[in-house]
C-alpha cells in the first residue's frame, strides 16, 4: 500500500512540475499547433466530424482525447493540463525504463525550451513510442494488448504509428504465434475507427487527407516543398546515421528497433520544433552506451538544464511585458505578452464587425476558438493540408460561394519566412475573385458576391 501510494505521489509531482513546464515556462509555445490541436478537440466536443467537416492531416486520437477535458472546462488550460497527464506518464516510464541516466532528457527539454512537450499530436505519438518500449521490457508476453497500443500509436500520428509494426515484425518473425495476437489485438482499434469513418461518411475524406494528401504535403513543405532548414537537417541526418550504428552494434536493444523510426517526426519540415522530437529518441538511444562518468554526464546535463531555465523565465519575465489574458475568451489562464493581447482582443472585435467572416491566416483558429464557432477548411489554411490536388478542391469551394466576407491577413499574406505554411496561393484566389472593402489591423477585408 506504502508503494502504492509513493508512486501516486511520484506521479503528482511530476505532473505538476510538467504542467507548469507547459503552461507557464512553454508559453511562448503555445502558439500554432497548440492552437491548432485545442481547435480540433473543441470541433470534435462540439460533435462535428474530422475530415468532413473540417481538415487535419492526421489520425484524430489525440483530439479525441482532449474533448474529454474540454467537457469539464472550455478553456485552453485543460489543454495543458491533459498535455501534462501525456507528458507525466512518458517521463514516468522513460525513468522506468533507464533509471536516472533519464535525467539526461532534461537538458534536451530545456534546450529546446520545452517544444517537446507542447500540446500536439507528436507529443501523443511520441508516447506510445515509450509505451510500446515500456511493454516489450517489461511485459513482452501480454502481445494481445501489445497489438492495441500500436494501432493506437497510429490513431495518434499515422506517419509514425504505421512504422512501429516494423519491430514486432523484426523481433518475432520466427513467433508466428505472438505475431498472431499482436495482429488480433491491432484490428480491435482499427475496425472500431473503420466503422467510425464509414457511419459518418469520412472514410473517403480521411484517405484524401491523410493518406492521399501526403503528397501535397510533400511537395508543398519541407525538403519537398523546398523548404530545407540546413542546420537542422543535417543534425538530423548525423544523429540518423549514428542511430542506424547503434542498432547493428547491438541487435538486442529493443528500444532502438521503435526509437530509430523517431526521424519521421522531424520529416519533411526538419525545424527545431520537429527535430526536437526526434532528438528526444534519439539521446534515448545513446543511453544504454553511458558506462563511464554516468553521474558527471548527469550532474552536468541536471546544472545546465536548471540554469538555463532560469535564465529562460527570468528573460521572459523581466524582458518583456506579461499579463494574464482574463478578457481573453477561452484563453482566461494564459500568459501572454500584454501587446500580443491586447492586439489579439482588437482583431477578434474587428472582425466581428462583420456577420459570419472567413478568416484567411493564421489568426483564424484563434477567432474560431474565441467565438464558439464550428471549425471548417478555412481554420487550417496551410499549404498542402487540403487532401490531394487540394487547392484545386479549395478554390473549386470558394468559387461556388457567394454573398462572403473574407478578412485576409495582410501580414501572413506579406510574411516572407520561406518556411511559412500559409496559402498565398488560396489567399491571392480570394483576393483576385472579390472586392476588397475595407482596411484595418493588418486585415484587407473582401467581399464575394
Amino acid at each position: 500500500m506504502k508503494k502504492y501510494l509513493k508512486n501516486i505521489c511520484i506521479f503528482l509531482l511530476v505532473f505538476i512540475a510538467s504542467f507548469l513546464a507547459i503552461h507557464i515556462l512553454g508559453f511562448a509555445n503555445g502558439y500554432g499547433d497548440p492552437i491548432n490541436s485545442y481547435g480540433f478537440a473543441k470541433a470534435i466536443s462540439m460533435g462535428q466530424v474530422p475530415y468532413l467537416e473540417f481538415n487535419t492531416i492526421s489520425t484524430p486520437l489525440y483530439a479525441i482525447y482532449q474533448s474529454l477535458f474540454l467537457h469539464i472546462y472550455d478553456d485552453f488550460i485543460m489543454i495543458n493540463i491533459s498535455q501534462a497527464l501525456i507528458t507525466a506518464a512518458s517521463i514516468v516510464l522513460i525513468y522506468k525504463l533507464f533509471g536516472k541516466k533519464s535525467l539526461l532528457l532534461l537538458l534536451i527539454v530545456s534546450i529546446f525550451q520545452f517544444r517537446n512537450m507542447i500540446p500536439t499530436y507528436n507529443s501523443f505519438s511520441l508516447f506510445f513510442v515509450i509505451l510500446l518500449m515500456y511493454m516489450e521490457k517489461k511485459h513482452s508476453n501480454k502481445d494481445f494488448l501489445i497489438g492495441i497500443i500500436i494501432a493506437l500509436g497510429i490513431m495518434a500520428k499515422q506517419t509514425v504509428g504505421c512504422f512501429m509494426i516494423i519491430p514486432s515484425i523484426i523481433l518475432y518473425h520466427k513467433k508466428l504465434k505472438k505475431l498472431g495476437m499482436r495482429f488480433l489485438g491491432f484490428l480491435i482499434p482499427c475496425f472500431v475507427f473503420l466503422i467510425y469513418l464509414l457511419v459518418n461518411g469520412a472514410l473517403y475524406k480521411f484517405f484524401d487527407l491523410c493518406l492521399f494528401g501526403m503528397f501535397d504535403f510533400l511537395n508543398n513543405n519541407g525538403v519537398g516543398g523546398g523548404h530545407i532548414n540546413t542546420f537542422w537537417i543535417i543534425i538530423s541526418l548525423i544523429t540518423f546515421i549514428i542511430g542506424i550504428i547503434l542498432i547493428f552494434k547491438n541487435k538486442k536493444e529493443t528500444n532502438n528497433y521503435y526509437l530509430i523510426w523517431g526521424i519521421l517526426f522531424a520529416f519533411p519540415l526538419f525545424d527545431i520544433t520537429h527535430v526536437c522530437f526526434w532528438l528526444t529518441c534519439f539521446v534515448m538511444m545513446i543511453m544504454p552506451f553511458l558506462k563511464k562518468n554516468t553521474n558527471v554526464i548527469l550532474t552536468i546535463s541536471i546544472a545546465v538544464a536548471i540554469t538555463y531555465t532560469i535564465l529562460y523565465s527570468f528573460f521572459w519575465t523581466f524582458k518583456l511585458d506579461l499579463c494574464i489574458s482574463k478578457d481573453f475568451n477561452h484563453f482566461k489562464h494564459n500568459l501572454h505578452r500584454k501587446v500580443t493581447y491586447d492586439n489579439i482582443i482588437k482583431m477578434n472585435n474587428y472582425v466581428n464587425t462583420y456577420d459570419n467572416p472567413i478568416v484567411v491566416g493564421y489568426f483564424s483558429m484563434t477567432h474560431t476558438i474565441m467565438n464558439d464557432r464550428k471549425l471548417s477548411y478555412f481554420d487550417i489554411l496551410y499549404d498542402g493540408n487540403y487532401g490531394y490536388n487540394g487547392i484545386k478542391k479549395m478554390k473549386k469551394m470558394i468559387s461556388k460561394m457567394h454573398d462572403q466576407i473574407f478578412v485576409v491577413s495582410m501580414n501572413d499574406y506579406n510574411n516572407d519566412d520561406e518556411f511559412s505554411q500559409f496559402s498565398k496561393e488560396l489567399a491571392d484566389y480570394i483576393m483576385d475573385n472579390s472586392k476588397k472593402i475595407d482596411s484595418n489591423y493588418g486585415f484587407d477585408v473582401y467581399y464575394k458576391e
